[in-house]
């Protein structure tokens, strides 16, 4: 499926940023987010329209309150209409955020319902209270029929309790989750100056792949503050 994003967009997908390593890649799906609204490709699960927007070539999303995507209180999951290509491909997503709670959670993945996904995501979490982003993890988990498996390791950030800042965050972030035959792998971009560098961990095998392509922001628990998200676009490729 080709949009009048990916049309618009394409000098994107040349950029080295959005490179995987050694696989050919083809243009299957890009939404850059231009104009004033969300495009017709998107559904929003939960939708609540009074937090986010699109503007200036980006999607600005809000979350605040806490919610978990197992118990279905995720506010905000912009899920794609189409199903994923057949065979392999690799779906990423450029984001920036603060990350000032200490509970972020921002998220892409394969969505059907809060029983059946497979997401990961790039999230904080802070050692004391009140004590922001004392470390970023890389995530993510599987529910198959509502049982979930699960697993995170830090990527970025350490235990001496400091704030984090918009400058000192390695933003912005790119989540990918790349797929080969039924094994899934999820990565994440850090960009720290002129380095980028990708964390990648341990891969995940789905016999069956229900839903489509779904992301999001979330805090993992109820905290003072409210979490913002900038997308800057969100990216599918398919692979021999």
């Amino acid at each position: 499926m080709f949009t009048k994003s990916l049309a618009a967009g394409l000098v994107l997908a040349s950029m080295a940023a959005l490179s995987t390593g050694a696989l050919a890649q083809s243009p299957h799906f890009l939404d850059a987010f231009e104009g004033t609204d969300l495009a017709s490709h998107w559904e929003v699960l939960n939708e609540d329209p009074d937090s986010y927007v699109v503007e200036d070539g980006a999607l600005l999303a809000l979350a605040t309150g806490g919610a978990k995507i197992a118990d279905g209180t995720v506010a905000n999951i912009f899920r794609m209409k189409d199903r994923m290509p057949e065979g392999d491909w690799v779906a990423t997503i450029q984001y920036s955020m603060p990350y000032q709670t200490g509970r972020e959670t921002p998220f892409l993945g394969i969505y059907d319902d809060k029983d059946n996904f497979f997401v990961t995501y790039g999230y904080a979490w802070s050692y004391y209270e009140k004590v922001r982003g004392a470390r970023l993890f890389l995530g993510a988990t599987k529910a198959v029929k509502g049982k979930t498996t699960a697993f995170n390791n830090v990527v970025w950030g350490g235990a001496s309790g400091v704030p984090f800042t918009m400058e000192d965050l390695p933003n912005p972030f790119v989540l990918r989750i790349t797929k080969k035959g039924r094994t899934y792998t999820p990565a994440l971009r850090l960009s720290t100056g002129a380095e980028e560098t990708w964390k990648e961990f341990q891969s995940t095998t789905m016999l069956r792949e229900k839903g489509s392509l779904a992301f999001g922001i979330y805090q993992w628990e109820k905290v003072d503050g409210e979490t913002p998200m900038i997308v800057d676009w969100v990216k599918v490729e398919t692979t021999p």
